[in-house]
């Protein structure tokens, strides 16, 4: 198995370790008679993690699976054996061309560790902070990794994206978010 699959199958064991962990301390989350609790939200976002960590697993999994199948049909032709040719004249019978995409570029590991690291510190200020200005913080620094020229693209997503969540929640759903500084 090549290292990036290996990282992926290692990320997606944390990512579902961390969803088991966060789902069953969502059981400590005091009940209310809502039909949405303080709880569900949480739940959700546990099982959440729980399935994107298995499925990052699975797919890493698979992927090694098929790279291992391909290996040996790429000894084949490289042996000189014509794979998939038709005629005695080696043209290809069928008319079907293989089309090879290469795959971008997995993130290096020190993108990976801070997004990690910008997760927890997200976690650790927004009650302090608030929901608003610390999630918009949090997404704007995520966005600017990958695309740190286009800040103000970024800055107005990050605003947008925090306040209909924060909409969402506080008066469609009568969860009432951290206020932090802003209260």
């Amino acid at each position: 198995m090549s290292p990036a699959l290996r990282g992926d199958v290692i990320t997606g064991l944390a990512v579902t370790l961390i969803g088991v962990v966060y789902y069953i301390a969502t059981f400590w989350i005091q009940e209310t008679n809502n039909i949405v609790t303080p709880r569900t939200f949480p739940a959700i976002v546990g099982i959440a993690l729980i399935v994107l960590g298995v499925f990052l697993v699975g797919q890493a999994l698979y992927r090694g699976r098929k790279l291992a199948e391909a290996a040996p049909s790429a000894a084949d032709s490289a042996t000189g054996r014509a794979v998939g040719s038709g005629g005695e004249d080696g043209s290809a019978s069928g008319g079907a061309s293989a089309v090879v995409l290469e795959a971008p570029e997995d993130p290096p590991s020190k993108k990976v560790v801070l997004q990690f690291v910008l997760f927890f510190v997200y976690l650790a200020i927004l009650i302090p902070i608030g929901f608003l200005l610390s999630t918009t913080a949090f997404l704007m620094t995520m966005t600017s990794i990958y695309a740190p020229h286009r800040w103000i693209r970024n800055l107005i997503f990050s605003v947008l994206f925090a306040l209909v969540v924060y909409v969402a929640f506080v008066y469609g759903l009568a969860v009432y978010l951290p206020v932090g500084i802003l209260g």
